[in-house]
This record gives C-alpha cells, structure tokens and sequence, in this order.
C-alpha cells in the first residue's frame, strides 16, 4: 500500500494562522496535524508516506529533514495545484505500482481506528474505490451524498444549497482505491474526489463502496474547527475535568504567567509576564504580551 497526504493547499480560511505554515503543519499537541495523521498511518503497513507540497513548500521540507515522524515522508512539489486527486499525478510512478493507495486529507482530525476502518472495507468489498462518509448537522461546506432505497450510494453533490441545516452523509477526505484508477486523471486543469471522480463512478455504477465512520473527525477549515481539535486532543491527555496545557520545549513562559483549562503553546511562542491564557492556542512564534488575558481564542 501507498499512502499519499494531500498537504499542498493554501489553507485561505485559516489565515492569518497558516501565513507562515502550510496547513497540515499546523500544531496539535507535541506534534502538528500531519504528525498525527502519520502515526495513524503507520500501522496500516505502509512504509512511508507521500506529501504533495505548494503553499510554504519550504517551511513543509524543514520539518520533514528535522522532524522524527512514525514513517519516513518523501515530499514532491507540485509547480501549480491540481486539486485533491489530480495530486495523485504527482507521485504518478509510485501509486501506479501499488495495489492499494490511500489519500487522505492533511488537514483532517481523526478519532483512531477511522483509517484502519476504511482500508479494512476497502478490501473486503473489492470495490473500485472506497470513500470515508461522516454524519454533519449541516452538509452545505461538503459533498453530499445521495442513497437509494437500498442504501446504495448513487450520487454525491459537491456544497449543495439544499443541504444547508440538514444532517447529511458527506464526503469525510480519506479515500482508498486501486491504481488503475489514475487512468481517469487528467494531466491538465484541476480534478477533486468530490466535484469529479466520485459522481462519475457513481454515475456509471462503478463500485463505490460508502465506508460511514461514527467516531471523531473534523475538517479543519476554519479557525473554530481548528482550535477546537486541539482542545479536544489536550482533553484527552489528562484526567477528566483537569486542567491540560502542553508548553513546547523552545516557548517561553513567564513565571507569573497562569494557563488554564486546555492550552497550547507552540514552538518559540512567548507569554509574557502576568498574562492570563484559558482554553487558548499560541501558534509558533506568537507573543502574548504582558498583562494580556486571552480565553477562548488562538493567537498567530
């Protein structure tokens, strides 16, 4: 199996906390979101992970050299984006001559067990391609799935007006597949699991099997969503009802300084003396002057 972690966007709806790091990058306790993802991985047998790289490619290629992963990661640039699974071209040779390829979203919050979930369907359906489906109190931000009577998949619409307020069945980012698969890609323009090759394998009855996954997932798209993994995972290192922070080895906080409930602390970051943090992310390098009190909130 090939394991390819779509890392290449902008991360526009998080700005201004990815101006300065690509969105997977992004810290999540003593690790970043990708981190996470790659420890996901690694019992799944893989023996690396692949990386498309564009937006902060650089500062993405440092944290591969200095970073002690799960796997080992080879990262390749993409020289203008191609979309989710027009990235797949990007490491064309090496999906190709996998039996499995799993392509999972670098910016995704998974309760564990969801990708050894999906690739378990996956092979035992037989199926062309597998696609991890969430339950959403409103399914106008994702592709949508449509069921038969039977419950049988039949279409997925891409951010659908109609879906807005309802509980829906939507793409969740994780995607298992065979190869052959790649014949569809095209090499020019940009190509998504949800706006392309989903609805049309749908559409020609193509074996697609919806693998629903009832545990934790989150996209992290927005800030909220965001910050609100990051105090899920603090949660869930520490006792119930205590207070969980995690300070990085290289921030600086200031003696008189008093975080509360969850908070995060990022690398190089800096709470100055007298500040005041409650359920709060400090981003690499950030600074929380003096005096200053910050709850519920995260700071770039």
């Amino acid at each position: 199996m090939e394991c390819l972690i779509l890392s290449a966007g902008a991360g526009s709806r998080l700005m201004p906390l990815t101006a300065r790091l690509p969105k997977p990058l992004l810290p999540l306790g003593s690790t970043t979101v990708l981190g996470r993802l790659v420890g996901q991985v690694a019992p799944l047998g893989p023996r690396r992970v692949l990386c498309n790289l564009h937006h902060h490619a650089a500062a993405a290629e440092r944290y591969f050299a200095q970073t002690d992963l799960a796997l080992p990661v080879v990262s390749r640039r993409e020289d203008r984006l191609r979309g989710p699974a027009g990235s797949m071209l990007t490491f064309q040779d090496e999906l190709a001559a996998a039996d499995t390829v799993l392509v999972v979203s670098g910016d995704l919050y998974l309760g564990d067990g969801a990708l050894a979930e999906l690739v378990r369907r996956h092979q035992e359906s037989g199926s062309d391609l597998s696609v991890l489906a969430v339950e959403v109190d409103d399914g106008s931000r994702f592709g949508v799935f449509r069921f038969d009577d039977g419950g049988r998949a039949v279409a997925l619409e891409e951010k659908p007006a109609w879906a807005a307020g309802r509980r829906s069945w939507v793409s969740g980012g994780a995607y298992c597949l065979r190869p052959e698969l790649l014949k569809r890609v095209p090499a020019d323009g940009l190509y998504d699991f949800g706006a392309h090759l989903i609805p049309e394998l749908l559409a020609e009855r193509a074996a697609v099997c919806v693998v629903p996954w009832l545990g934790r997932w989150d996209d992290l798209g927005t800030t909220d969503s965001y910050r609100r993994a990051v105090l899920d995972d603090l949660a869930s290192r520490a006792p119930e009802g205590a207070d969980a922070s995690h300070v990085a080895p290289t921030a600086r906080v200031h003696p008189t300084a008093r975080l509360t409930g969850r908070v995060l602390v990022a690398d190089l970051a800096v709470v100055g003396a007298g500040a005041r943090l409650h359920d709060t992310v400090v981003l690499p390098g950030a600074t929380i002057p003096d005096h200053t009190t910050v709850a519920d909130g995260c700071v770039a």
